[in-house]
């Protein structure tokens, strides 16, 4: 009877896994679909006003979500809060081409790495990705539901963020909290990433010890 419900267990452990990897990958498109399409056209600043643009061809567009107060105090174009924030040019053909993160999560390594951090962080989502599909479907194994939401998560944050890679040569972010201190910019993928490695670092804490078995010598000679 255990064994049939741990079997029943790990089946359902594979559908919720794909179930969050699939509709992870899908909010985050969808997301930066949204919010590209949407914002340029609620409110933008010039190149020149936009401070967060590294190229002065790029417009910054920015809606506020949440603001820390109604006084700008330090003279800030975005004032202290919860922002959509994006940044992109038009090209000749009136296309929007979005400003891209060629880095990893929150921009690390993009400078230092030039094109080359762009297919590297590629090749590694994608390999995350499959490595991850493979082993929870392949294996046999109780998870565990927690183990089970942050790989889950995981795979979908890497996913969503390699379709961007290969579309766009980089990832498009537009969360910007800059509250307390100006966080990098960053996506929806990159919140289902860190939710999925926080996960995994409780499930670690709140695993049980591993029992320790007693070795029983056995006795080798026979009694006179």
């Amino acid at each position: 009877m255990m064994w049939g419900w741990n079997v029943s267990c790990c089946r359902w452990q594979v559908v919720v896994f794909w179930l969050l990897a699939i509709t992870g990958c899908l909010v985050d498109l969808g997301s930066k679909e949204w919010v590209f399409a949407a914002l340029p056209e609620e409110d933008f600043s010039s190149p020149e006003q936009y401070a967060g643009a590294h190229h002065s061809q790029y417009i910054g567009a920015h809606h506020t979500l949440w603001q820390a107060s109604g006084d700008n105090t330090d003279n800030q174009l975005v004032p202290p809060g919860f922002h959509l924030h994006i940044a992109y040019r038009v090209d000749a053909e009136g296309h929007q081409v979005p400003h891209v993160n060629q880095g990893a999560l929150f921009g690390l390594g993009g400078q230092a790495w030039g094109g080359v951090a762009n297919g590297v962080f590629a090749l590694v989502s994608l390999v995350v990705a499959v490595a991850l599909g493979l082993y929870v479907t392949l294996k046999s194994l109780d998870l565990g539901w927690l183990l089970t939401l942050a790989l889950g998560l995981i795979a979908g944050g890497a996913v969503g963020n390699l379709v961007d890679r290969v579309r766009f040569a980089g990832v498009r972010d537009f969360l910007h909290w800059n509250f307390l201190f100006d966080w990098p910019i960053f996506n929806l993928a990159d919140v289902f990433l860190v939710i999925g490695a926080g996960l995994i670092l409780l499930a670690g804490i709140l695993a049980p010890p591993p029992t320790k078995k007693l070795l029983v010598p056995q006795a080798t000679g026979t009694e006179a």
